[in-house]
């Protein structure tokens, strides 16, 4: 039989060991809910980075003509796009998708906008900003922005002389600017460069070189030769960007140019006399060149006389020595001009100089073959066919 006092006792543990376990149950919940919560984080964290790391861009440049994005994919992707958008006092001034598509990983694309904004628009603002997304679908993998004035930034170390592009290759030329002080003799500090050079048609890139660590002494010169052929009369941009290692500034230079045929005379190698005209070409233009040669000889009475012979097709750095003979020429002094043209009879180059014929140049008279020999001829080979045919008969 038991006591009051121990079953109140027993009451009250049970109650104690109750609220205890439901203590614990409820700190183990609210535990449990934190550490998922802090895994949810972790793995959203996780999650992102990774989406960071599908796309890298490594290389992003804009100023107030044109903006270049370079981005490497390190993950595969279906439906990747490249968008660029220009600012300025927070009004959407430009923007521009390129579709992408399909990208495998490991692939790196460049792309380049023009923002073809007026100049007059430009006047009035001070700064811009510029960002290029990278996105799969709907999705933000990677953006950039820069901010920059109207103005091309300048080295200040350097000074680009001259930067040209044609048919036949684009050249640069950079010189080292002069101390301040022109009365001091100090020699100027040597500049360090990069230089990145790109060929477009239209937006697309069909040409790029980089050079890096140029050293800057005094002058410098490149001349950087297009490897392949290009399309007659179609408009090329090229774009050139420096980069100066200290100031750490890039400027970018834009030459545009309309391919064509380009041939030059050599005039060292012309050789005219008496009996004809040597004369030889070389290409300047990765556009072949399919034309010919014509030399026009005026005689001091007036008479004018034309000959004429096909080139070989020439492209940049090839040459070919056309070669002429007179024919019914007369004695006396002539006045010379040589021409190359194209298939369309565009003057390429020309050249003139003079000749004195000593001796008439008789004109060739081409041979006809007589109807009555060709005859007799037939006839002895069917004769001597026979003899030999009857001798290995006996």
């Amino acid at each position: 039989m038991s006591l009051p006092e121990e079953k109140n006792s027993f009451k009250f543990k049970h109650r104690r060991f109750i609220f205890r376990f439901f203590f614990i149950l409820l700190f183990l919940v609210i535990f449990c809910a934190d550490l998922s919560l802090a895994f949810a984080s972790v793995n959203g964290t996780a999650i992102e980075e990774e989406g960071q790391r599908d796309a890298v861009i490594t290389d992003f440049f804009a100023n107030h003509e044109l903006s270049d994005a370079t981005v490497r994919f390190e993950q595969p992707l279906e439906n990747a796009s490249l968008i660029f958008t220009l600012n300025s006092k927070n009004k959407l001034l430009k923007s521009e998708t390129f579709i992408l598509g399909p990208v495998k990983k490991g692939q790196e694309i460049t792309k380049i906008l023009f923002w073809g904004i007026d100049e007059d628009f430009g006047k009035d603002i001070n700064s811009y900003t510029a960002y290029v997304y990278v996105k799969n679908g709907k999705e933000n993998l990677a953006f950039r922005k820069l901010s920059f004035s109207n103005r091309n930034p300048i080295l200040s170390k350097l000074k680009l002389v001259d930067f040209s592009a044609d048919s036949e290759k684009a050249s640069v030329l950079m010189s080292l600017t002069s101390p301040a002080n022109l009365r001091s003799i100090q020699t100027p500090e040597p500049g360090v460069i990069d230089l990145d050079l790109k060929l477009l048609s239209g937006t697309e890139i069909v040409y790029s070189e980089k050079q890096k660590n140029i050293p800057i002494i005094s002058t410098y010169y490149n001349a950087s030769y297009w490897p392949f052929l290009l399309e007659k009369d179609k408009n090329y941009t090229t774009l050139l960007k420096v980069h100066s290692h200290s100031p750490d500034v890039t400027a970018a230079y834009i030459s545009n140019f309309r391919a064509e045929e380009e041939v030059e005379i050599i005039e060292r190698d012309i050789d005219i006399d008496e009996y004809g005209a040597s004369v030889t070409i070389v290409g300047k233009s990765q556009v072949p060149f399919d034309g010919f040669v014509r030399v026009v000889l005026t005689h001091k009475d007036g008479k004018v006389q034309v000959f004429e012979e096909t080139a070989d097709i020439l492209t940049s750095g090839k040459e070919d020595t056309v070669g002429i003979i007179w024919q019914g020429v007369q004695k006396g002094d002539y006045n010379v001009k040589i021409y190359v043209l194209n298939s369309k009879g565009e003057i390429l180059d020309s050249h003139e100089t003079v000749l004195r014929v000593f001796e008439p140049v008789a004109e060739a008279i081409p041979v006809e073959e007589s109807p009555a020999i060709g005859f007799l001829t037939v006839l002895g080979i069917f004769l001597c066919a026979g003899i030999f045919s009857g001798r290995k008969r006996k």
